[in-house]
């Protein structure tokens, strides 16, 4: 049935209710002129129905369903007659800067079983959301997914109230392309005070690029669509056109660069003006709990794509260049010796240097200068495509922690179907999400004595599959050889800086 009207800051919406549930699906939180930022949307004064997801944001696959510029909508879900403010989840969605979006995850479950108020955003993504144009006469045009989720922060801040939900108790989380946005979100100073908590699952290693390289993929783009004496003319470029020239300049791209990739939040100077990482080691974010997360063979699914994914030949390229041919061997050595049964140490060298290191890192920084940092990894292979085949691989975490057990949820844009869980996927899914809502709740995914928060001295990593546990993450082999090897090449270069 349909609920009551709620009120927002745009006018009343009208969403479903069932089961001691309510929903709010489709819910405009800005709109967006293209590569210009998000405004709030036009105001209504009769009840808006919100009762289905609102349209994706333009990406491959998905353009004819797209709308660009209404695409920025939320879901929202929240338990029926609760007497009390319920803490709040804002979730950024991942697929690579390129694709996804909010409707691939359905709150309700995790919401029910908090209690708690679960929000999922769009936000814009490709060349719409990432494409650098205010150095070409688009004085707008630069990082504008982050902008957007700015937007959706505000937005929620302002109204959850009014969904039950406590604005001053949201948690800021998400995974992969979305956990690097929480990242840089996290450091920004006009962030401060929107949300008291951040999840980071699955981060990619380099959360950040250069305004250099981002520079070079829209002359690239610009160039591809003809349009270098008149790059305003962008902004009419019909959608399939454009995001063709996107698809050709990134092909070119793996090949022909060392970032390998073409989209994510960039070092601008305005929007994002400093190195996340920095910000971190400052201690300015001492304040904020966090909550580092990802999967033991994250690489697996990006090896086995047709052809391999970009990121696979520049970490490779990177390692050699850093630790040069002999290091890179004594690592690949070192993990062949090392390596489970059922381990490619190939693909456990490049998941560690891509995924897991940078991961462990931004814990240590954090840690460092104060703040309450926990370190994960998601080591249980779930009973569904493309798990089942490939392992716990990248996302195998996020199809756990949005499961409605003893199920899998439908995954609509990426086009995956759910399905029933197997008991050890119960398992580990309901410690995952039960982690996650005492994390939300409470500041701390566990009981100190169940898993401890990372410390410099001791560096505990936690271990979701059967059963849960603890280890030491700095007692590994692996993890001494990459200390020794980073100490000598940060004293190359030192001695290069003073000669």
């Amino acid at each position: 049935m349909l609920t009551n009207a709620v009120p927002t800051t745009s006018g009343p919406i009208v969403g479903s209710e069932q089961g001691g549930m309510r929903t709010f699906k489709g819910v405009p939180f800005a709109i967006a002129p293209r590569f210009a930022r998000a405004r709030p949307p036009l105001a209504w004064t009769e009840p808006r129905r919100c009762t289905d997801y609102g349209a994706f944001a333009p990406q491959p696959g998905h353009l004819d369903q797209a709308d660009e510029a209404s695409c920025l909508s939320l879901n929202i879900w929240t338990p029926a007659g609760i007497d009390r403010p319920l803490p709040v989840l804002v979730f950024i969605h991942g697929g690579a800067f390129v694709t996804g979006g909010g409707a691939d995850y359905d709150g309700a479950f995790l919401a029910a079983h908090g209690p708690a108020v679960i929000v999922t955003i769009n936000y814009r993504l490709g060349p719409l959301g990432f494409l650098q144009l205010h150095r070409h006469g688009l004085d707008e045009a630069n990082n504008l997914a982050i902008t957007d989720a700015m937007a959706a922060l505000d937005w929620v801040r302002a109204n959850v109230a009014s969904f039950g939900g406590d604005p001053d108790a949201l948690t800021l989380s998400g995974q992969s392309a979305g956990a690097s946005m929480v990242i840089a979100l996290a450091t920004l100073p006009q962030a401060k005070g929107r949300f008291i908590r951040a999840i980071a699952l699955s981060a990619p290693g380099r959360n950040i690029m250069s305004a250099d390289h981002a520079d070079d993929v829209a002359r690239r783009v610009i160039d591809e669509l003809e349009l270098v004496r008149d790059p305003g003319a962008i902004t009419s470029v019909p959608l399939p056109r454009l995001f063709a020239a996107v698809e050709r300049v990134s092909r070119r791209l793996a090949d022909e660069t060392e970032a390998g990739t073409v989209f994510g939040p960039v070092l601008d100077g305005s929007v994002i003006a400093r190195e996340p990482r920095d910000v971190f080691a400052d201690g300015i974010l001492r304040e904020i709990p966090l909550w580092l997360g990802s999967c033991r063979d994250e690489m697996v699914m990006f090896l086995k794509s047709t052809p391999p994914a970009a990121m696979i030949r520049t970490t490779e390229r990177q390692l050699r260049a850093a630790f040069g041919d002999a290091g890179w061997e004594r690592l690949l050595a070192r993990y062949r010796a090392t390596a489970r049964i059922d381990e490619d140490p190939y693909e456990a060298l490049l998941s560690d240097a891509f995924w897991h290191r940078p991961m462990a890192d931004l814990a240590r920084l954090h840690a460092a200068a104060g703040g309450a940092v926990w370190l994960s990894r998601f080591d249980h292979r779930p009973a569904l495509e493309p798990f089942l085949s490939q392992g716990p691989t990248h996302g195998a975490d996020n199809a756990c922690l949005w499961a409605h057990l003893p199920d899998f949820i439908d995954r609509p844009i990426l086009k995956r179907k759910g399905g029933p869980m197997t008991p050890a996927d119960i398992d580990v899914a309901a410690r995952f999400q039960a982690s996650l809502l005492r994390f939300v709740t409470s500041g701390a995914p566990d009981i100190a004595e169940a898993w401890p928060r990372f410390e410099p001295a001791q560096e505990p990593l936690a271990i979701f599959g059967q059963p849960f546990h603890v280890v030491p993450l700095n007692e590994s082999a692996r993890v001494r050889l990459w200390a020794e090897l980073s100490a000598g090449s940060n004293d190359k270069k030192k001695m290069r800086e003073a000669g």
